[in-house]
């Protein structure tokens, strides 16, 4: 059930420094807020009572989209899901994190929440924790003990555990530039497209030929954290891919060994039996997706040079 919410203070720091001295003196009684879509329907629920809120949305600096000199890409933690959605940046370098963006809620909640609070929340649904695990992105964040940079393989801890310590802010999303001809895709399974994933799962592929060379399987929705299926990946790592029917075979049992590797709960959106099935499913479909791009891709290729 859904109340008014509790009674709190509220801070409207200026800069990343003075968040964490803020952070630092409140303690756990202190949330940072942004878009505040996640946030203020647990203090609703009762689940969340902080008695002090940091508002950061006025520090200037950390809503911004770029590549670096060797085209990695940059997001600020208080870019808005929108804002990654419409950027021609994302959607042409990394077209996987503008169809993670597409399927995050409604589009009034990809106007207020944040790109930093959908990581910082360390949801197991978390909509861009999986395609920025195949990504090897990493976190950077700044804390009174100075920055440090965190890959986000190990930055979810548990559920709505991540490994920022009390007093740190996040100041960066980097993204390094994916191999040239490698696929990506990022699919979601939901009652409907704008509800919280029952099960998701990121697929990266990259093909020498007609051996997969690499392979990245991440998971989301179907374990405490979002987490990559490296049991899975291991199983079609340097095998032949022959488009006949044992090709279809291996990337059975790579769905397999990943529904293997997963660890679901039942809860109000769907059994774990049920997320079981939609694992194997996402990742049988992710891989057959990003392979025919692959083999499109060189097809293509091979008609340019001719």
């Amino acid at each position: 059930m859904l109340l008014g919410l509790p009674e709190f203070e509220m801070f409207f720091p200026r800069s990343v420094e003075e968040t964490c001295a803020l952070l630092a003196k409140h303690g756990q009684d202190a949330q940072m807020v942004a878009g505040g879509t996640d946030l203020f329907v647990k203090m609703k629920q009762r689940r969340l009572v902080p008695s002090v809120l940091i508002n950061i949305k006025r520090i200037s600096g950390l809503d911004q989209i770029r590549c670096d000199a060797d085209g990695g890409l940059h997001i600020g933690p208080l870019t808005t899901i929108q804002a990654i959605r419409e950027s021609a940046l994302i959607a042409k370098h990394f077209p996987v994190l503008s169809e993670a963006a597409g399927v995050l809620g409604t589009e009034q909640v990809r106007n207020l929440g944040t790109i930093g609070g959908n990581l910082g929340n360390a949801s197991p649904s978390a909509e861009f924790a999986p395609p920025l695990l195949i990504l090897n992105a990493s976190v950077r964040c700044l804390g009174r003990r100075g920055e440090r940079v965190v890959p986000l393989d190990g930055f979810f801890v548990g559920p709505g555990k991540s490994a920022l310590e009390t007093d740190e802010v996040i100041t960066d999303i980097q993204v390094p530039n994916p191999p040239d001809r490698a696929q990506l895709v990022y699919l979601k399974h939901s009652l409907r497209r704008m509800d919280v994933a029952m099960a998701a799962a990121a697929v990266f592929v990259l093909l020498d030929g007609d051996i997969c060379r690499d392979v990245r399987i991440a998971l989301g929705a179907v374990a405490p954290t979002v987490f990559r299926a490296r049991g899975a990946e291991q199983t079609l790592i340097g095998k032949r891919l022959t488009g006949d029917s044992r090709e279809s075979e291996l990337l059975e049992e790579v769905a397999q060994v990943a529904v293997g590797e997963a660890r679901p709960i039942d809860d109000i959106r769907g059994y774990a039996s049920y997320r079981r099935k939609v694992v194997a499913m996402l990742v049988r479909h992710g891989l057959e997706h990003v392979i025919a791009q692959v083999r499109a891709q060189a097809t293509e290729r091979h008609a340019n040079e001719a």
